[in-house]
């Protein structure tokens, strides 16, 4: 759920209906967790996916308004026919639409998630109840009985939804904005920074240099950061989704962020580079003893392979290796996988 969708529903005092993508299978639109509120006025924020199914989505969500009650919704895209009326993605959604009657634990886990930390929503599909877990399993508003804390485990390490084989348990995972920091204001931070937070991320730019983070390098709401790169990093507000690029000026530079970043906590981190470079970066720091599984899971070089070369270029292949590790996405592990042995052939 996006913060803003959180936000509206827990602080509004009108009426929403709120609706879920809680299971796909095969093709679908939009992944599980997906979420769209609709409100009395027909104000309509966040999707579950468009098309003919939004539509059924958006009227059953209409019929409950009011009510109290919830409902699944399956919406079934695996038509065979281009020119027929059935929709043919190839796939389909398990959809959660419920009356929001207890805003009690949205507005707790609002508080959660300002404060960087992780929420669970656990509701029961069939009576509406919601109750609210933190990150350590722990209630906070309200109790199900039958939670099984396994499957809440499993949600909040997954970041995605899961839905009891009963179907009478959804365990939904709440997470924090995720951060970028972008450590290097250069041409590509800057239009990095131009980009990123379209696509959902709270961006912050750090640089040693201070005419670098002159007042209009960057668009409103992106925060610029001056000092040296382990200050930066000391004081920056590491969690598990904090997202790390690293294009500095050059490889002291780069050196410095990846010994300052390493012991932090975070969802992606990487730097820019020739294999050359990155392979020398990592074998140092091997050798100064950092964690073996940190070195390990950062990312070096940084993009996907899109034969980028414009500060511009490079941003959006570095943005999409930042989607693609928000999703999990398996070209992320191929890609990792196949830069490690590229860097270690002689």
């Amino acid at each position: 759920m996006s913060l803003d969708i959180l936000q509206i529903l827990a602080t509004e005092p009108r009426q929403f209906v709120l609706c879920t993508v809680v299971q796909v299978k095969g093709s679908a639109p939009r992944h599980a967790g997906s979420k769209m509120l609709l409100g009395r006025e027909g104000r309509v924020f966040g999707s579950v996916g468009g098309g003919r199914g939004e539509a059924m989505v958006l009227k059953a969500a209409a019929e409950l308004l009011g009510g109290r009650q919830p409902t699944l919704l399956d919406i079934d895209m695996q038509g065979m026919e281009v020119e027929g009326n059935a929709m043919v993605c190839g796939g389909n959604s398990r959809i959660l639409v419920e009356p929001l009657i207890n805003k009690a634990p949205y507005q707790k886990a609002l508080t959660l998630l300002r404060q960087g930390l992780p929420a669970l929503l656990v509701k029961d599909p069939v009576t509406g109840e919601t109750a609210l877990m933190d990150g350590q399993g722990q209630w906070l508003e309200g109790h199900v009985v039958a939670a099984d804390p396994e499957l809440a485990r499993q949600a909040l390490q997954s970041g995605h939804p899961v839905l009891a084989e009963s179907g009478r348990i959804l365990y939904d995972p709440l997470l924090p904005r995720e951060k970028l920091l972008i450590l290097g204001a250069g041409h590509v931070g800057q239009a990095l920074a131009a980009l990123a937070p379209g696509l959902g991320f709270q961006v912050s730019v750090g640089d040693d240099r201070p005419p670098f983070l002159a007042p209009g390098r960057f668009p409103g709401g992106v925060v610029a950061l001056g000092g040296s790169y382990t200050e930066i990093v000391g004081k920056f507000p590491f969690d598990p989704s904090t997202y790390v690029v690293i294009v500095t000026k050059g490889h002291l530079t780069d050196l410095e962020c990846v010994r300052a970043v390493l012991p932090r906590p975070w969802r992606y981190a990487g730097f820019m580079g020739s294999r050359r470079k990155t392979r020398l970066v990592l074998e140092q720091v091997a050798q100064e003893g950092f964690d073996s599984a940190k070195v390990e899971a950062l990312r070096g070089p940084i993009g996907l392979e899109l034969g980028a070369e414009t500060p511009e270029e490079l941003a959006v292949a570095i943005a999409g290796e930042l989607i693609a590790a928000r999703r999990k996405a398996p070209l992320l592990e191929a890609t990792h996988g196949a830069r490690k042995a590229l860097r270690q052939a002689p």
